[in-house]
């Protein structure tokens, strides 16, 4: 996925959420929602090597927002969009590590969501995600820049807090599943790790 395939998916997104929710809302008494939130990405290894040695990019903080278009009462329609600033780390035993880059991770999925404050403006409820996405790395290691993309499934678990009719607090939790493209990163395939990259998140849930 590039950037210019993303930046489409995210203004289509935003011109059907717009258009849909005053028809949505008539059929299901819940409209459209944006959730635009902050919290940090705990990143799995990409690869393992010998006597305890990795490569993977480090935990980070992370902002996002995610949108979301419900089909029917407590079954939505997503989109997600996130950001995520860290270090390049080569894992050594003993010492811990040490950082040799810097990694720019863009996090996108599309999705279905369970549960939530389908039809109520107050209380506390569950919701579960589940969908498929990409992760886009970009890498920096002294002079050399390169970027990689590969294909992540989504799972996700929170809970909706009622605030107002149109205003709720979000917690949840995250899950990226994927693996490291090193044939787009330096040109040829190396089997990595299916690593968890896992974001814990809280936001504000507007509803419209």
């Amino acid at each position: 996925m590039t950037f210019s395939f993303v930046r489409f998916a995210a203004g289509t997104a935003a011109a059907t959420t717009l258009v849909a929710s005053s028809a949505l809302s008539a059929q299901t008494g819940v409209g459209a929602h944006l959730t635009p939130y902050a919290g940090v990405l705990i990143t799995g290894d990409w690869y393992d090597g010998p006597v305890g040695t990795n490569i993977a990019a480090t935990n980070a903080p992370m902002v996002g927002v995610q949108g979301g278009i419900p089909l029917s009462k407590g079954i939505s329609l997503i989109g997600n969009l996130a950001y995520a600033s860290g270090d390049l780390r080569i894992g050594l035993p003993i010492i811990g590590g040490v950082n040799v880059g810097s990694a720019n991770i863009w996090m996108y999925d599309v999705g279905l969501e369970l549960g939530g404050l389908a039809g109520r403006s107050k209380g506390i409820a569950p919701f579960v995600q589940g969908g498929i996405g990409g992760m886009t790395n970009d890498l920096k290691v002294r002079v050399l820049e390169t970027r990689s993309s590969n294909v992540a499934y989504t799972a996700g678990v929170g809970v909706d807090v009622g605030v107002s009719d149109g205003f709720l607090i979000r917690v949840q939790a995250k899950d990226w599943i994927g693996r490291f493209n090193s044939e787009d990163a330096i040109g040829f395939r190396a089997e990595g790790n299916l690593a968890h990259n896992i974001a814990l998140a809280a936001g504000v849930k507007l509803r419209f």
